[in-house]
């Protein structure tokens, strides 16, 4: 879903009875015509978790969400995402620009 110019959600999941048992939600923003993955909340390793990626795609830091179960941590990454886009993608850009 796109929810703003040159920014995406992009959302994933499967779920068994109505429990979430794997999930994805990224955070794409596009810079001179490029998407890239700024944010990603899966539930890998394990443990629903968030990583925030930098602009050679390698996690810098990952934060762990070993409070809450898959449906829980995929609610709260949408609204993360839907909420905080601009912070992302602004920490992202000076990220690119090597400031």
């Amino acid at each position: 879903m796109e929810i703003a110019l040159g920014v995406m959600i992009f959302v994933q999941f499967k779920t068994d009875k109505g429990n979430v048992k794997e999930f994805v939600v990224k955070l794409l923003c596009e810079f001179s015509e490029k998407w890239h993955e700024a944010l990603r909340y899966d539930g890998g390793h394990g443990c629903p978790h968030k990583d925030i990626l930098d602009p050679s795609g390698k996690v810098s830091r990952k934060i762990w969400y070993d409070f809450l179960n898959n449906s829980q941590a995929l609610t709260i990454a949408i609204a993360d995402m839907k909420d905080n886009y601009e912070f992302y993608r602004e920490r992202y850009l000076k990220w690119l620009k090597g400031n």
